[in-house]
């Protein structure tokens, strides 16, 4: 076990050398043509308080009927997507785990915490946008008295103390294809919560899922592009790093979260956006198809070493892998659903079906 894990790091290293960090180099006035303008000026972006009732503007009579409307379309919301809400809120409000891990990638980190590279001012950037979506979520919730408000707040204090387990954790091209990931799995989870709280009543959190949904899927199309550019530079080494993050499986930011209470959170909040349609294992398959597409790795051939080769045929596989080990699930004799507790809910429970 010990010799596997020293053969996993050692392959990982082997992209901490001057060969992989001149093409990172190289790629750098491109980040600042591609990348930067992706993001959205201070001046220019939503902001929490233009999602929500804001006393200021209204005034002490405006703002109090703003909340009670608030409140009265929240109580349309079911626990399950509840559930999903506070598990998305409880993600985001770990950036500062997400922040550090972008500050680990050798040859794209802000080493002095103001750097003027162009990798620096989109980390920086990049935070500052997702510190909104965090934000925003948590005010909403508090105003619209559903949650158990200290049971979430600690949750997220757990979360950032616990950290967030990354393989391949100072490569920036493991990284990039992680985050490429990532950004598309929160944006259709966002997505997906504000069609369904729409189809609710809860217009107000749809309009703010639907924000966040937005934002995320620009930062998609950033981590997409700088991958599909190392995909063009350095075709190998690209398909490898791609090929080792997949087979590890990309797993969720928030995976060690946990309350006080329950020690298999995660898990059953995986299971209420599963069953509630708001993040499936479909989506994760759907990602996948997604990215090998968008990045031509199919067509991959010249440039390609035996082990990028076998690299490339594993990762083109794998959809069809996972889709027929969803059928074999679906085609099983099916669970009933279990009544699971959250304390965000006030301990009341929710039906979902564990693996």
């Amino acid at each position: 076990m010990v010799a596997g894990k020293r053969e996993e790091e050692e392959e990982w290293r082997r992209y901490l050398t001057p060969e992989r960090f001149e093409v990172l180099a190289h790629l750098e006035p491109w980040a600042e043509a591609h990348m930067l303008p992706l993001l959205k000026p201070a001046d220019e972006a939503w902001q929490p308080s233009d999602l929500l009732p804001d006393a200021a503007a209204l005034g002490a009579d405006g703002f109090h009927q703003a909340c009670l409307d608030l409140r009265a379309r929240a109580e349309g919301v079911p626990d399950a997507q509840l559930v999903c809400l506070v598990g998305n809120m409880v993600t985001e409000e770990a950036l500062p785990t997400y922040q550090s891990m972008s500050n680990r990638f050798e040859a794209t980190r802000d080493t002095t915490g103001a750097d003027g590279t162009a990798w620096a001012r989109w980390i920086r950037g990049w935070s500052a946008e997702e510190n909104r979506h965090g934000d925003v979520l948590s005010r909403y919730m508090s105003l619209s008295g559903r949650l158990d408000m200290r049971q979430v707040e600690r949750t997220v204090h757990r979360l950032i103390a616990s950290g967030m387990a990354m393989h391949a954790p100072a490569s920036s091209y493991h990284g990039f294809v992680y985050v490429a990931f990532q950004e598309r799995a929160t944006s259709i989870s966002h997505g997906n919560m504000a069609r369904q709280v729409g189809a609710h009543g809860d217009a107000s959190l749809a309009r703010i899922c639907g924000a966040i949904a937005a934002d995320e899927k620009r930062h998609e199309a950033a981590y997409t592009r700088v991958v599909a550019k190392l995909f063009e530079l350095d075709p190998d080494a690209t398909v490898r790093a791609m090929a080792y993050m997949m087979r590890r499986r990309i797993t969720m930011p928030a995976a060690l979260m946990e309350d006080g209470r329950d020690t298999d959170l995660f898990a059953h909040y995986a299971a209420a956006a599963q069953q509630a349609g708001v993040y499936t294992a479909s989506d994760y398959r759907g990602i996948l198809e997604h990215l090998i597409r968008q990045w031509r790795v199919e067509e991959l051939a010249a440039g390609l070493s035996s082990e990028g080769r076998r690299a490339r045929d594993y990762v083109c596989a794998l959809p069809e892998k996972i889709r027929r080990m969803e059928e074999k699930a679906h085609d099983r004799v099916r669970k009933e659903p279990t009544p699971v507790t959250f304390s965000w809910i006030f301990n009341r429970p929710v039906s979902v079906i564990l693996p």
